[in-house]
């Protein structure tokens, strides 16, 4: 159900930025679309996860996840480390420690979602795999957040603006708070993560093509392929244990 609804919230998101410009008293559309998207990853993820874990567990998983990527990301605001120095703007919600607080809650949809797309046995492995997918998103997220005045950089960087310390650390945090999410080693990767991940690369590819970021957009396609070719080993891999 909430699958559905982020589903045609983005694609209505989609086209209202594609052929119109979002007028400032729809910026809390922005912090919807995120809500739902880790709304989303959640729906599927928690029983994927936390199906043996007590609640309150989880809960505080969860929220370690969230409390420290805004702390680290507050952090980055006002120093400069470890993202680079950058600033947010009105569009993504309230702010929590100059941070807005749908940061965060993104921050958890992505480690997730990326998470569950590992069929690693070890945790290790699994962390250097979501620590990859993260840094895929970001590559396709961030010009496009740029684009659309979500945050600026004070500094440029080898990829239109943004410094490579940025995505060194996306690659750190996710994989180490990855290590939090519990190990699967008796699931295949949950396929709903596959669409949710397919989802975001398209949504923000395509905002990049309005802006003219053609390698930005090509990136998207790329990526959207290697999620597919990982779903299609996933499930050929799923097949053998059943046989």
């Amino acid at each position: 159900m909430i699958y559905r609804i982020f589903t045609i919230w983005l694609l209505i998101g989609l086209l209202l930025l594609l052929f119109w410009e979002l007028p400032e008293w729809l910026y809390f559309a922005n912090s919807i679309f995120m809500i739902l998207y880790a709304a989303a990853v959640l729906a599927e993820g928690y029983p994927y996860f936390f199906q043996k874990t007590a609640i309150s567990k989880s809960l505080f998983i969860l929220g370690s996840i969230g409390v420290t990527t805004l702390l680290i990301e507050a952090l980055s605001v006002y120093s400069g480390f470890p993202f680079g120095e950058y600033r947010y703007t009105p569009m993504l919600g309230l702010p929590i420690l100059n941070v807005p607080f749908t940061i965060a809650i993104a921050w958890v949809g992505f480690i997730v979602n990326s998470t569950m797309i590992s069929t690693q046995k070890n945790k290790w492995l699994r962390a250097l795999e979501t620590g990859t997918w993260v840094v895929l998103i970001d590559l396709i997220l961030d010009p496009v957040a740029l684009a659309w005045d979500f945050w600026q950089w004070n500094e440029g960087g080898f990829y239109y603006g943004i410094p490579a310390t940025n995505f060194i650390t996306w690659f750190i945090l996710a994989a180490v708070l990855s290590l939090l999410l519990p190990l699967q080693k008796d699931k295949a990767a949950n396929h709903a993560s596959f669409r949710l991940l397919q989802l975001m690369f398209l949504f923000f590819g395509l905002l990049a093509l309005k802006k003219g970021f053609v390698i930005v957009a090509g990136l998207a396609i790329v990526f959207v392929l290697i999620t597919q070719g990982r779903k299609v080993i996933d499930s050929g891999r799923k097949k053998a244990l059943v046989h």
